[in-house]
Order: C-alpha cells, then sequence, then structure tokens
C-alpha cells in the first residue's frame, strides 16, 4: 500500500460543500484587483493573502463582502467558475456540488441573470474540459431575508436542471431558517433539491429549523448538533448528511481548536459526514488538505478515507447514472491506490 500522504494525493475526491465565490483563484483576483483598482495597495499574492486572516466570523463575512467588489462583469464570473473548477481537477475531484449566490454582488455586479448566465457558462465548459460532473446549488443568503427569497426562486426556474439546487448560508442568529419555510416547500414542489447551513454559529436548534421546518436533504456544518444527544441520533437515524468543513470552522473560530472539533465523534457514532473544504482560497486550505488534516489531527486512515469518499457519493444530488459510473470510477481508484 501506498504511503498515506501518497494516498490522500491521489484518492477520488468528491466535494459537496464549497462556495465558488469563496474558491476563487489567487492570482485571479489579484488580476481583477490590479484591473479595476490599479491604484491599490495590495501589489502581490503574499498581500492578498493578508486579507484572508480572520479574527473571528464576523470579519470573514467582512472579507467576503470586501472581496466581492472585483467581481464586476460576466466573463468575471465566468472565467473564475472554470478556474475553480479546474484547480479542483488537479486534486483528483471527481464530483463538485458548489454554492453560488448571483444576489450577492448587487452593488458591483451585471445583475443576477448575467451572472447565472455566466456561471452555467464556466461550469458547463469546465464539464467538458476536466470531465468531471458538477452540480450548481444556488444559495439563497439569509441575510437577503425572506421576503425576497420567492422572487429569487423565480428567476432560478427557467434554469432547472442546470441548477440542480437551492441552499441557506448566512447569518444563522439574527436571519433564522423557518421564516424561509414557504420558500423551501415550493422549491421542493418544482424539483429542487434543498440544503441550508445550520449549526455553524448557532446552536443544535438551527439544525433542528432546518430538519423539521425546512425538510432538507442535507445540513452545512451542523457542528453544534454535538451539543444534543437527540439531535444526533435523529441525524443518525435518518443518515441526513453533514457537511463538514473543518479548517473553516477552525478559520471562523466557531470551533476553538482542532480538539474540540466534532469531527471525529460524528464519524464513530455512525453520522454521515463528507469532508469539504468551503471556501478553500479565503481559508488557504485545499480539499486535499482537509483529508491530510483529519488524518493527522484524528487518525484517519486510508480505510476511513475510502469510507467517506462513499459517503459523499451517497450523500451528492447526482442522477443514479452518474452515481453509477463516479462508483466505478472511486472503485478502479481505490483498488489502484490499495
Amino acid at each position: 500500500m501506498k504511503p498515506l500522504n501518497h494516498i490522500i494525493r491521489d484518492m477520488p475526491k468528491i466535494e459537496l460543500h464549497c462556495h465558488l465565490e469563496g474558491a476563487f483563484t489567487l492570482d485571479f483576483l489579484l488580476s481583477r484587483i490590479h484591473k479595476y483598482e490599479p491604484e491599490s495597495e495590495i501589489r502581490d499574492l503574499e498581500t492578498l493573502r493578508k486579507q484572508f486572516v480572520f479574527g473571528d466570523f464576523d470579519h470573514f463575512i467582512r472579507s467576503w463582502v470586501w472581496k466581492n467588489r472585483y467581481f464586476r462583469t460576466a466573463e468575471d464570473f465566468r472565467d473564475s467558475t472554470y478556474l475553480v473548477i479546474e484547480s479542483l481537477a488537479r486534486q483528483n475531484v471527481i464530483a463538485l456540488e458548489a454554492f453560488f449566490s448571483p444576489w450577492d454582488f448587487d452593488a458591483w455586479g451585471p445583475g443576477a441573470e448575467a451572472i447565472i448566465e455566466a456561471t452555467l457558462e464556466g461550469k458547463e465548459a469546465a464539464e467538458k474540459d476536466f470531465g468531471i460532473p458538477v452540480n450548481l446549488i444556488a444559495d439563497l443568503v439569509r441575510n437577503h431575508g425572506h421576503e425576497k427569497a420567492e422572487d429569487k426562486l423565480k428567476q432560478l426556474a427557467p434554469y432547472k436542471g442546470r441548477i440542480c439546487g437551492i441552499g441557506l448560508g448566512g447569518d444563522e442568529t439574527h436571519f433564522p431558517a423557518f421564516r424561509f419555510e414557504d420558500v423551501f416547500r415550493l422549491a421542493r414542489s418544482q424539483g429542487f433539491h434543498t440544503v441550508a447551513h445550520a449549526g455553524e454559529t448557532e446552536g443544535p436548534y438551527s439544525i433542528w429549523d432546518a430538519v423539521s421546518r425546512l425538510n432538507v436533504e442535507r445540513i452545512g456544518h451542523g457542528i453544534t448538533a454535538i451539543q444534543n444527544r437527540e439531535l444526533m441520533k435523529i441525524l443518525r437515524d435518518r443518515q441526513i448528511p453533514l457537511e463538514i468543513c473543518p479548517t473553516s470552522n477552525l478559520k471562523t473560530q466557531v470551533v476553538k481548536s482542532a480538539r474540540e472539533h466534532p469531527v471525529k465523534i460524528f464519524y464513530d457514532e455512525g453520522l454521515l459526514i463528507t469532508i469539504n473544504s468551503d471556501d478553500p482560497t479565503m481559508f488557504n486550505q485545499t480539499l486535499t488538505e482537509e483529508f491530510q488534516f483529519i488524518c493527522r489531527e484524528y487518525g484517519f486512515q486510508a480505510d476511513d478515507l475510502d469510507r467517506l469518499t462513499h459517503y459523499a457519493l451517497k450523500a451528492s444530488f447526482f442522477t443514479p447514472d452518474i452515481k453509477t459510473k463516479l462508483q466505478k470510477t472511486i472503485e478502479n481508484d481505490w483498488d489502484n491506490l490499495t
């Protein structure tokens, strides 16, 4: 068997929780800064990286809003989407489900419809060039308010089939999930898959609202489930997937240390977890490095990584025929590795 670090490097990977707007390449963002603000003091990659060192979750959100100002044209979104998928393909990511929020750029961007079209164009070009299936999930974003959510869903309707689902990220504290119950019910009736960030910055009740009120198929993060044994049992028994993003939780300091992160407890107790990178460029961590991290900190071994790959396939929203093809790829790749 190959050394574990070689297995991690070469293993087939499925990414289910990645925000396109947080996975841009640094080279691309630097080029946009120089294009739109040629007088900017940010002249090199080292200086740019310093913009993404966070004191807390609110600091992370401020940095998120800051970098959005450099995505202004449809071509910016198309090209960035393509480059994100290319960078993941280099890590042997064999399938990707990615969030994007075309409504996050009202102050600078070309408008939601143009962003949707451009993102789809970049995604479909990358699928063809790199041979990996990509599902897009439109993040309605809690902070925009539940009052506007149904209008956003209407904007997505013409793209049903090219956009597979809706998500709900943003501020759990001030924009609770239950306010979005109606739009999630409507989305399900229209055939969209549903997922929500919950239990990242708020307690178990936030996860329970997402499960019981929104009836989501997956939970983004979900780490505060560790505080409620009954909720953990429900998640385990129903096999509701949790999209775990360890480095993200540490960098935003919603978890204070690696020792406190519940990922290994969830895994050992039979919850259906997946390992993901969230906003890899902003957190200076690749998906490959996420797997290295959990092996180093929590003792995951090759057999565990194989199981986690299959968990991700099971939790994904890909069609049965695509899942069958991915299953064969996973089996062949792991046979070669072990």
